[in-house]
């Protein structure tokens, strides 16, 4: 089966259960861009929100795909979001500026965010954006692939709403509080790490809960800091872990502090805290500091002695962050994106609830 002729309930060889949809990407985005539209998003900024979804769905991260759409549709009904909303520029001092999201979409808010940082940085060697006032900005790994395939590196953090209980806390005080890094590799792709200070996203709780399945334990709590597996019991009042113990909470209060306060969203443990992502995106040039052949030749370098260094018993290979994301992308983008039967009845009931026809 190609992406070409994936339909709902098609089952490619070695893939997903029987009855689960199975989409080309662009069937999908056209999907993701209708819902955002019935929403009263604006074309473009539904086209922008859709691509980001579904791209996260092309590498593998489905807890940050065209499942969040239903999610998103809860924010215009509760007034957290302003669908036509279109980011600014509200300050600027040097190699830094300040954008404002007016309440709107994440993935418009971030993209705006890349295109100033990537000026910045090359006009200064290095530059430093917050956005403020946004929604959910989607798995921020993307934004910092974006500024590595220019040549950029990238560092981008954002903190959220309260889901993860502090490192021996029994109630939700801190938001999953993601982490990415890209680093340019020159004609190779770049390196792209991207993680949840949380014990897991989530998205991914979604995702297993949307399937009726359990979590590993270490992961969540329920409402009385009890450990669980049953993801039901984060939905009904329970809390995330930091993953590490005391060093991912320790990375956690960072992003707060260093995202939420930064950024003017404010940490997501006070009263005065915006919904929302508080984000800091900082673009650096490499050339700015080192002659460029050089730095590229490091990452080149140390890239491939990790890659061709032993594996350990039970493992086939050594990797590098973002490699995984990559083999999946390859496979979907022939293949098509399974979509869990519970998500894409789900997308069925938003696109009858907007009548919007999705099939």
């Amino acid at each position: 089966m190609t992406g070409q002729d994936a339909t709902p309930g098609a089952r490619a060889p070695g893939g997903p259960p029987d009855g689960t949809p199975v989409l080309p990407a662009d069937r999908l985005t056209g999907i993701a861009t209708a819902v955002m539209e019935g929403l009263g998003t604006p074309g473009d900024l539904a086209l922008q929100v859709a691509e980001s979804l579904v791209a996260a769905n092309l590498a593998g991260h489905d807890s940050h795909g065209v499942i969040r759409l239903p999610w998103y549709a809860e924010f215009v009904d509760r007034g957290l979001a302003v669908p036509a909303a279109r980011p600014e520029v509200v300050a600027s001092e040097g190699a830094t500026a300040v954008v404002d999201g007016r309440g709107g979409w994440g993935q418009p808010a971030a993209l705006f965010a890349v295109e100033r940082v990537a000026e910045l940085a090359g006009r200064f060697g290095a530059g430093v954006v917050t956005v403020r006032n946004c929604n959910h900005v989607g798995r921020i790994g993307e934004y910092v692939e974006r500024l590595a395939e220019r040549g950029l590196a990238g560092v981008m953090w954002c903190n959220a709403d309260p889901a993860v209980a502090p490192y021996g806390g029994a109630r939700r005080m801190l938001g999953t509080n993601p982490f990415a890094a890209g680093i340019p590799s020159g004609d190779r792709p770049p390196v792209i790490v991207d993680f949840a200070t949380a014990a897991v996203a989530e998205g991914k709780l979604r995702v297993v809960r949307s399937a009726g399945g359990t979590v590993a334990p270490g992961l969540i709590q329920d409402a009385a800091g009890n450990p669980s597996t049953d993801p039901e019991d984060y939905y009904a009042g329970g809390s995330l872990l930091p993953f590490g113990g005391h060093k991912g909470y320790g990375l956690s209060v960072l992003v707060e502090l260093l995202g939420g306060a930064l950024s003017g969203n404010h940490p997501s443990c006070l009263p005065g805290y915006v919904w929302g992502n508080g984000v800091v995106l900082i673009a650096l040039r490499p050339a700015a500091f080192v002659p460029q052949d050089a730095y590229l030749g490091d990452v080149r370098d140390a890239a491939d002695a990790l890659r061709s260094s032993p594996p350990s018993p039970g493992a086939d290979a050594v990797r590098l962050p973002g490699d995984p994301e990559r083999a999946t992308r390859e496979h979907r983008e022939k293949a098509g994106i399974p979509v869990p039967a519970g998500v894409w009845q789900d997308l069925l009931a938003l696109g009858t609830r907007l009548g919007v026809a999705l099939t």
